[in-house]
């Protein structure tokens, strides 16, 4: 339903095809996207409370967007650069997504969710990722370095590779077998 549409701005709107946003759109309030494939599409301007859901966004550009209350729920992120969009406000958040080869290098985004993810070739390079959630998460290829990872939580995550002496993980949860994976780079290993 569309409560407001101009040119620049949709407010309350549900948008289940590309084509339903308007050429000149920047600008998206309280709008619900499902089941676009958006791969490609150039977002510009705000974007705050905003819902993706099993959407397509390969190769997105969000190039000095502002992502307030945005969040991703079983979508498809490939390629997706976020240290290009606008820092002050962003917050994101992934529910049962495909990431890969997505870049958050030296982003603030703490307290973000990551539950039920699957992560590939992504880097998380100086970047504050405190309190943030990454339950049941399965890595594969995922650079952690520098990175504040304080009370987040990994519990039943799988194929992480994190080391402590390069990363901060104070009051971060982990749950075992996998958790044995933090001793590996000290060269401890574990008698059976």
């Amino acid at each position: 339903m569309l409560l407001s549409a101009n040119s620049e701005e949709l407010e309350l709107h549900q948008i289940t095809d590309v084509k339903d946003i308007p050429a000149k759109a920047a600008n998206f309030t309280k709008c619900s996207l499902a089941d676009c494939d958006l791969s490609g599409f150039r977002f510009k301007g705000i974007l705050d409370s905003c819902k993706f859901t099993d959407c397509n966004l390969s190769l997105t550009s969000f190039q000095n967007a502002m992502l307030q209350d945005v969040s991703f729920k079983s979508c498809k992120l490939v390629g997706v650069d976020f240290t290009l969009v606008n820092k002050l406000g962003l917050q994101i958040n992934f529910s049962e997504c495909l990431l890969r080869s997505c870049n958050f290098n030296f982003l603030e985004i703490k307290k973000t969710d990551f539950s039920k993810c699957e992560l590939f070739d992504i880097d998380f390079i100086g970047t504050n990722l405190a309190e943030s959630n990454f339950s049941n998460v399965n890595f594969n290829s995922v650079t952690f370095h520098d990175t504040n990872l304080t009370k987040a939580i990994f519990t039943d995550a799988h194929n992480y590779n994190i080391n402590p002496l390069t990363n901060q993980i104070k009051g971060a949860l982990f749950s075992l077998p996998d958790a044995v994976s933090l001793l590996e780079c000290m060269g401890i290993k574990l008698k059976p």
